[in-house]
Formats: C-alpha cells, structure tokens, sequence
C-alpha cells in the first residue's frame, strides 16, 4: 500500500490542451487534411505562435476564401465584360458608318462572353489559391513567424492562374499570352518594392551601393525619366516598326496620332531610306499616296525627289513638314493638331473621370460640396486631355524641330533621338498621375522591346513560342505584390489598396486574422471619404 500511495504521489497530472489545439483544420475537413499535413507536425507541441485554428478561426478562414472567390469573379466580370461590351459598341458603330461589308467584323458575342468567363476565372483560381496557401502556411508556420514570407509564397503559387485567362479555345492553336498584363504587374511590384526600399535608404544598415540603387527613384522627376524613357521605345516603333505595338493599344495610338497610315508609311520609308535612290522612290511614293488631288503639296514633294544627290541631302530635314503639314508652318501645325486631338481625347477621360464619381461620391455630389467635387472631377478630366493632346502634337513637333535645328537630316536615328521629348507632356499630368502613366508606358514599351527581339532573331521564336514567360513575370510580380501587401501595407496608394482589401480582406491585417469586413458598397464609400478628407 505504501509503494502505491509513492506512485500515485509522483505520477504526472493530465495534461491540459491548449485552447488554440482543440480544433484544427482537421475539424472542418477531417481526413483530408490529416493526409495533407504531417500527423506528427499537427499532435506535437509547439509554440505559442503557432496559432492552430479554433472553431471561429475555421469559419473566419473559410468565408474569407469564399468571398474572396465570389469578389474576384464580379471584379472579373465587371472589368474584363465592360471591355468585352464597348468593344462590341464601338465594331457595330463603326459599321454602321462604314457599311455591313467593308472593314473587318467586330468580336462576336459568343466570343465576348467567354473571353470575359475566362478572365473572371482565372481572378477566381487566383484568389481562391492565394487565400488558400495563405491559410494553409499559417496553419502548418503560424501566422506572426510567417509573416515576413508567407503571402510571397502564396501569390507566387497563384500566379500560373494566369493560364486560365488564356480561354476555352485559341484559333491557330497556340495559346494566347498576357504580356501587357504581366509587365505591368511585374513593374508594380518593382515600384512598390523601390517604395521599401527608400523607406529604410537612410537606416545605418543600409549598405552604400543600395543607397545609391536606390538615388534615381528618389528623385522628384523620377516618374518623368520612366515616361521619357517608355516613350523613346514606344514612338520609335510607332514611326519605325509599327508592328511592334500590337492589339488595342496599337490601334489607339493609330487613332490619336491623328494621321492616316499612309502618312506613317510615308516617314518610315524616308526615315529608312539609306541611300539617294530609295530617298526617292520614298518621296515619290508619298506624293502620289498622300496627294492625288493635291497639286502644290505634290509638286513640293515631287520637286525634291527630282534634286541631286547633294542638294536632296540638304533638304532631307524639311521632308517631315511636307509630309505632315504642307504648306504651313510647324507650329501652325502644332496648335491646330493640339486643338483636334484635344476633342478627341475628351471623350476618353470624362467618362473615365464622371462615372467613378458618380459611383462612390453619388449621396455627396447632391450636398453642400457636390459643386467642388464636380469641378474637382471636371478638373481631372481637362488635365488628363491636356496631356494627352500635347504628348501626341510633341511626337510630331519635337522631330521636326530637332532634325531642322541640330540634326540637319532625316533618318531613323534621328526619329528615335526626338521623339523621348514628347514624354515632358506628362508634366501637365497631377503628380498623383505621372508614375500610374509611366509604369503603363514601361509596360508597353517593354511588351514592344520584346517583340522587336524575336522579330529581329536575338530570341529564337521557338523559344518564345515554347516558354510562357508572360505567367513567370505574373506570378513573381503577383509575389513581390502580395508580400508588400501583406507587409508593406504604407507603401500602396489607396485605391489600389481599397480594391486589395476588397477582394482579400480588408481588416485583421495586424494580427495576421483577415476577413472581410462591411459590404461592396460600404468598402466603396468608406474609401470615398477617406480620400476625400485627404
């Protein structure tokens, strides 16, 4: 009796579970989640940090996937279906003007509607893998120690979703790439990664050479340098290689250029002529292409045709107003196309500027301060077409004066050293807009990079017909993203954090417990306000 009264003195008291242990993943999903995760890792003892879900945490997890998923396909379909809508617009206006049986057909509805179901299923595959592997690495890694490297993993598993975007069909049987929305992703995230960057420039742990990376992007015109750059690139295909600029934006600068394409062949042929004689037959062309009916600009342009070799080169330099503005004055010219691509922008940005304020500042703009966010929209709209006049009437004014002035030639080299000027026009722009426009150009400039490389044999076209290098650059941008976001939240501006928020989850970000909070509406509103007040 004794030896028993010993053992039961020592023997341990039952051990009490952890309130953060008695219900895990297993619970709402039950052996598929025991096979999913190692046994031993779920029954051992671990760290407090290690915050295993209880019954509430599985339910907040659990609806935050489902909205997520819900939200992501209405963003899809708001987005990518309005598109899909005024694009079919615009075909059968244009062929109400043209005739039903010249020009090229506009996109089918059928074809519409699954580009758009595609598109709203690859945001759903993103957001629901995201939210998924998020939750999941939180799970195994806790959510505070996995803070720093966990939404990275997860965005960069979600990116191959981009694969979803590519449709249920593809003519030709190749598939379609994304490389528009790739580079414009991968260059957000090297901006907001540059954003963290100098948030710690000036900390003693900062090595020298990062300090000095880092010196451009903290220059007050840096955004201007991007448009500059982004804008060499872009309106030297433009002019040089228009092939290079391909789909819709191609053709938006077609429209804005406010030429014919007869007028754009006729400088690229005299831009790229190499000797005299194909000089002339460029000038020759061009006359008869441009002027049938126009007999003082066709003898002008017949008449230097017809020079020497000596005097054709000193009059290379006036080739591009005889083309573009025959007998007027550059800038003549300058104002008068200022003035029509200005009616032509207009309709592009009111209802860009118009409809978001008739969305989120609707119950305001009929109170007290309706009239100043009114003018403050009207405001928006006047800059925004102000730029884009003046970046379309420098392209063709700074090559003209330039190849007058200091060149004293026309060729390709020429065109491309002029035209990064037009890029100075983003100074009309608010300073809130110059780095939206020029991360968009540096997007397209480097979609148009990429094209000449493979058009001129520097990447072997099997190569870029093999690889998707357009969901690799999604999904490490979609990485460099997520993590900021999850991290790095001061470094976004708010809109794009209002619409991460929206689809992600818009509280419990501090201690790592995300869910949704308030309704589409009152997300929207609240976000209205908050940048009112700001």
């Amino acid at each position: 009796k004794s030896m028993a009264r010993k053992k039961e003195r020592h023997r341990e008291p039952p051990a009490v579970p952890d309130e953060e242990d008695k219900l895990s993943w297993r619970s709402a999903g039950g052996d598929v989640w025991e096979r999913a995760l190692d046994e031993s890792d779920i029954s051992r003892d671990v760290d407090p940090d290690k915050s295993f879900f209880d019954t509430d945490d599985v339910t907040r997890a659990v609806d935050r996937l489902t909205t997520a998923m819900l939200r992501a396909g209405g963003v899809g379909c708001v987005l990518k279906g309005g598109l899909n809508l005024f694009s079919w617009l615009a075909g059968r206006s244009k062929t109400r003007r043209r005739g039903s049986m010249s020009g090229k057909p506009g996109p089918s509805v059928r074809d519409a509607l699954h580009d758009t179901a595609a598109f709203a299923s690859f945001l759903v595959a993103f957001a629901g893998t995201y939210v998924s592997v998020d939750e999941c690495l939180a799970l195994r890694y806790g959510k505070q120690r996995s803070k720093q490297w966990r939404a990275a993993v997860a965005g960069l598993v979600a990116g191959p979703a981009l694969l979803l975007a590519d449709g249920p069909h593809v003519k030709g049987g190749g598939a379609k790439r994304h490389y528009g929305l790739a580079t414009y992703l991968w260059l957000r995230s090297t901006v907001l990664i540059a954003r963290c960057g100098l948030k710690r420039r000036d900390s003693r742990d900062t090595h020298p050479l990062a300090k000095a990376a880092l010196a451009p992007f903290a220059h007050e015109h840096a955004d201007v340098a991007l448009m500059m750059a982004s804008t060499w690139v872009i309106l030297s295909c433009f002019v040089l290689k228009p092939d290079a600029l391909q789909g819709a934006y191609g053709s938006f600068l077609n429209k804005h250029g406010g030429k014919t394409k007869a007028h754009y062949a006729a400088l690229r042929a005299m831009s790229l002529a190499s000797t005299p004689a194909q000089t002339r037959d460029a000038i020759r062309s061009a006359a008869i292409a441009l002027f049938p009916h126009d007999i003082t600009a066709h003898e002008a342009l017949m008449n230097v045709a017809n020079m020497d070799d000596g005097s054709l080169l000193a009059a290379k330099p006036t080739l591009w107003g005889l083309v573009l503005y025959p007998g007027s004055h550059a800038l003549a010219h300058f104002f008068r196309f200022y003035r029509e691509a200005l009616g032509r922008a207009l309709p592009i940005y009111v209802p860009l500027y118009a409809i978001p304020a008739l969305i989120v500042h609707r119950h305001r703009l009929l109170g007290p301060r309706g009239g100043v966010l009114a003018m403050r929209a009207a405001a928006g709209a006047g800059r925004s077409s102000a730029f884009l006049a003046a970046y379309c009437a420098c392209a063709w004014l700074a090559p003209d004066a330039l190849q007058r002035l200091v060149f004293g030639t026309l060729s390709g080299w020429t065109v491309s050293a002029s035209v990064p000027l037009a890029g100075l026009a983003v100074l009309i722009e608010k300073p809130s807009r110059r780095q939206e426009l020029g991360v968009y150009c540096a997007s397209r400039a480097l979609e148009a990079a990429a094209v000449c490389l493979v058009s001129w044999g520097w990447v072997p076209r099997s190569l870029a017909a093999r690889t998707r290098v357009d969901v690799a650059l999604f999904a490490v941008g979609a990485a460099a993203i997520m993590h900021c976001y999850n991290t790095e939240r001061d470094v976004f501006r708010s809109k794009y954090l209002n619409v991460l928020d929206f689809v992600f989850g818009n509280a419990g970000h501090g201690r790592q417990c995300i869910r949704h909070v308030g309704s589409y509406y009152q997300v929207a509103f609240a976000a209205g306000d908050k940048n009112e007040s700001g």
